[in-house]
């Protein structure tokens, strides 16, 4: 079976036969409809549950060779490789097809197809992955050393700050960072960077955490953008970004408040024009105080 967290996305079931001709007999049953880039993560899942029969098998160079057939068109088939990978886990790989192949897990106990599916959202096979206790530790540092009633050493706190982006490279390089909240974590450490570079890759993180269903991520995606245009010397778009200058007034400037409406920013949970200019005025009473 090939499952998104907890929820079932394929399963190929084999019945062995005891025929050197064919050796296994059983049904690939799937979704309707999926689409996928990297046979990791799946997207516009829907339609009824579809299971079609193996009409054919053999063995081929160690692996098995499998033909489904389509119950409703029998001149529409699939071939399949079937590759044992451990005792517990197989690849399934598309003959013909660019993708690489589907990592399968083998069931004790019998399942199905998973039914109520969103067409609108991804999947992944990490699905509901636990978050990772070193990238929570060191977001919560991150945050620690930014709590508003401390007298902050910014010097201090910059060089840490590239200690704690140093050591969530190393986690992002190690492939050991799966949920949505990891990778948001992981955004705002690169936020928190004084390179235009470090702030695109924020912001990739942040989709990456989007892509995940974390929604709580969508802040900090469309700040990460606007910081990295101001940091190129382009104004920004949707106005997350204040900057207090030495005894001048806040600004928001460059801001190009014209190309995202306040419809879209509400969309996207960013503060309308006019809030964002009493926001301005509250900074700016706040410092006179």
């Amino acid at each position: 079976m090939l499952r998104m967290g907890h929820r079932t996305l394929i399963v190929l079931t084999l019945k062995p036969t005891g025929k050197s001709s064919r050796p296994f007999t059983g049904s690939l049953s799937r979704p309707q409809h999926f689409e996928t880039t990297d046979a990791f993560s799946f997207y516009g899942v829907s339609g009824s549950v579809e299971t079609e029969p193996i009409t054919a098998s053999e063995w081929k160079d160690g692996s098995l060779s499998i033909t489904v057939e389509n119950p409703a068109d029998k001149f529409h088939k699939d071939s399949f490789l079937l590759s044992l990978k451990e005792d517990d886990h197989a690849l399934l790989q598309s003959v013909g097809g660019a993708l690489p192949p589907m990592n399968l897990a083998r069931s004790s106990q019998p399942v199905s197809v998973y039914a109520d599916w969103d067409a609108d959202r991804t999947y992944s096979v990490d699905d509901e992955a636990a978050s990772n206790a070193e990238m929570k530790r060191i977001f919560e540092e991150d945050q620690k050393a930014r709590q508003p009633d401390l007298k902050i050493d910014w010097a201090a706190v910059r060089k840490s700050d590239a200690d704690r982006r140093q050591a969530t490279l190393k986690l992002l390089n190690a492939g050991a960072l799966h949920s949505g909240e990891d990778f948001m974590w992981a955004a705002f450490l690169f936020q928190h960077s004084l390179d235009a570079n470090d702030y695109l890759l924020a912001h990739t993180l942040a989709i990456v955490a989007l892509k995940k269903g974390y929604g709580d991520a969508l802040w900090i995606a469309t700040a990460t953008l606007d910081r990295y245009l101001q940091s190129i010397k382009q104004p920004q778009i949707y106005g997350t970004q204040f900057r207090i200058p030495k005894d001048l007034p806040t600004t928001q400037e460059p801001y190009d408040r014209t190309l995202i409406s306040d419809s879209l920013r509400l969309q996207l949970g960013v503060p309308s024009i006019s809030a964002q200019e009493e926001q301005v005025k509250e900074y700016d009473s706040e410092r006179k105080k």
